[in-house]
């Protein structure tokens, strides 16, 4: 592989274009929905059981303050509740509200109608292309840095 191709793959790997997606969200920042939808996915996944902070923080891979604070700007504009856990005090959970609910399929439906509108610039072999490089460059990326992990 010549250097400037390399270049180009760390390039992409460790400093991905900025893009303004802002502008695409509605009341809510990048960070925000990215929790929002966190906390959804938990919930589907665990038949309708609700989150705890920690949990969240476990799953985003982000510091339990740096959650909380999210929590409590998402708590002032109404889109979640922060309850104790009945079954256990010590832990705070997080339930969306009717208006985040609402707020967040808004915007996830922003989001999919771009993501479609990109697609369809493409044909069906280079999606499938695409998915089948990124998940490939994906995995091997883990397994790279797993491998450096056990020898620190």
């Amino acid at each position: 592989m010549n250097s400037h191709k390399l270049d180009e793959i760390i390039e992409y790997m460790l400093y991905p274009k900025k893009l303004p997606l802002t502008v695409l969200l509605n009341d809510i920042s990048c960070g925000e929905f990215m929790l929002i939808a966190a906390f959804l996915r938990y919930e589907e996944a665990n038949q309708g059981k609700h989150i705890t902070v920690n949990e969240l923080a476990c799953e985003l891979d982000v510091s339990i303050p740096a959650v909380s604070r999210m929590l409590k700007k998402l708590e002032m504009k109404n889109l979640i509740l922060r309850e104790t856990d009945k079954d256990c005090r010590r832990n705070t959970l997080v339930i969306i509200t009717d208006n985040g609910l609402r707020l967040f399929k808004e915007n996830e439906n922003t989001i999919r109608n771009l993501a479609t509108r990109i697609l369809n610039q493409f044909t069906e072999e280079e999606i499938d292309l695409m998915l089948n490089l990124s998940k490939k460059t994906e995995s091997i990326l883990e397994n790279e840095i797993n491998a450096i992990q056990k020898n620190i």
